[in-house]
């Protein structure tokens, strides 16, 4: 997308629908020692569709993290100011308008988000024309194969976390016959690359593999044919609504699969929807609120005061995203987007309240993951693993 369509009068009319649904924030935290001019920063979130609870959390953890900076004398004086825009999630369009908004009519200098992959795809090209940096939480290996200098990951790799989840099944658990059902999206179908790579590197191969959409309901077929073929285990890699509907429904056909995949196993919304059917379902990610880390459990009665309940993963990334861009802007030599892109890239050992980030060459800035595994409807950690 270029600048002469992103100015054009009908780039400009939907601009202009789609800022009835934008939401900027009051400015938070505001104190005498934060008394220059507010420096812009954006959110895009899903505020609509079946993922506006990832947004919610995702809001409220960047918009407390906001309200600390703000109430410690802001960024050299200078308070944070939050605009907010809907990226319906894994929607590349609406990523992209949501992302065309805040750096053309918002005037922000950084984003936090787009989360998911087809949306920060989307959206690389334009951080990259117009030097604004962006923290996603998208753990597709294609969202820092790019080369975009602009793009900085608050999540691992799912090229590393599938490749220690697999070990992991395969070595400690002790897994064969594996079969893979994984989300025809950028996110899913680079979770089924790194999965059968890691599988491969151990001689494995999986009996069958098999895909689905975003807005799938009925796995019934798919889940019978991997019965008849033999399978015993089960790699799932997909968003919040399918894991949580196709773990539901192994347990509703009576099935028994070993079960394993991506950090929605965690996610009070993806428990919620499988009920009990979790239980025994192991997953790699970032965060569990029963951590029993100081730093999280501080981080629990912060985030408890502030919403009356516990935070997740989604809440807590964008927290540390918005705190990660704080830090860099106070060592920045100057406030504008080249100057925190240079600064980000000597981010290291920043200890957040998810994990420690230290930026890497491509963008990636986390390089520890939990293996959690459910019990009685909640995620428990059973090992710490690094690449």
């Amino acid at each position: 997308m270029n600048t002469q369509n992103a100015a054009s009068p009908r780039r400009r009319a939907v601009l202009k629908a789609l800022a009835g649904t934008a939401l900027a924030a009051p400015m938070l935290g505001r104190t005498a020692g934060a008394t220059g001019a507010p420096i812009r920063i954006g959110l895009s979130a899903p505020l609509t569709t079946a993922f506006a609870e990832d947004g919610k959390w995702m809001r409220q953890g960047a918009e407390l993290a906001i309200k600390e900076i703000n109430a410690a004398g802001g960024i050299k004086g200078r308070p944070l100011q939050l605009f907010v825009e809907d990226d319906q999630g894994p929607n590349p369009t609406a990523a992209a308008n949501a992302a065309t908004k805040l750096i053309s009519e918002d005037k922000v200098l950084a984003i936090v988000g787009p989360h998911f992959t087809p949306g920060i795809l989307a959206v690389e090209p334009l951080l990259k024309q117009y030097h604004v940096p962006a923290f996603s939480g998208a753990t597709g290996p294609v969202v820092t194969a790019q080369g975009n200098p602009y793009v900085f990951r608050v999540r691992l790799n799912d090229n590393v976390g599938a490749r220690l989840l697999v070990r992991y099944a395969v070595e400690k658990l002790h897994w064969t016959d594996i079969g893979i059902d994984y989300v025809n999206t950028a996110f899913g179908q680079g979770g089924l690359g790194a999965l059968k790579a890691a599988l491969a590197e151990m001689h494995i191969q999986p009996k069958m593999v098999q895909t689905h959409l975003d807005s799938t309901k009925d796995f019934t077929p798919q889940l019978l044919a991997f019965k008849s073929a033999g399978v015993k285990n089960l790699f799932i890699w997909t968003d919040d609504q399918p894991m949580g509907l196709i773990n539901k429904q192994i347990k509703t056909l009576g099935l028994s699969f070993g079960i394993a995949g991506n950090a929605g196993l965690t996610l009070p919304n993806v428990i919620a929807l499988a009920g009990d059917a979790v239980n025994g379902a192991y997953s790699i990610g970032e965060f569990i609120a029963d951590n029993p880390d100081p730093v999280v459990r501080e981080w629990v009665k912060r985030y408890h005061a502030a919403y009356g309940a516990d935070p997740e993963l989604y809440g807590s990334v964008y927290y540390d995203a918005t705190k990660i861009l704080g830090d860099a802007m106070q060592r920045a030599t100057a406030i504008d987007g080249a100057a925190i892109q240079e600064a980000l890239t000597k981010t290291r050992s920043f200890r957040g309240v998810v994990t420690t980030y230290t930026w890497s060459p491509g963008g990636d800035m986390v390089h520890s993951a939990l293996i959690t595994r459910d019990e009685n409807k909640k995620p428990v950690i059973i090992e710490k693993v690094t690449d």
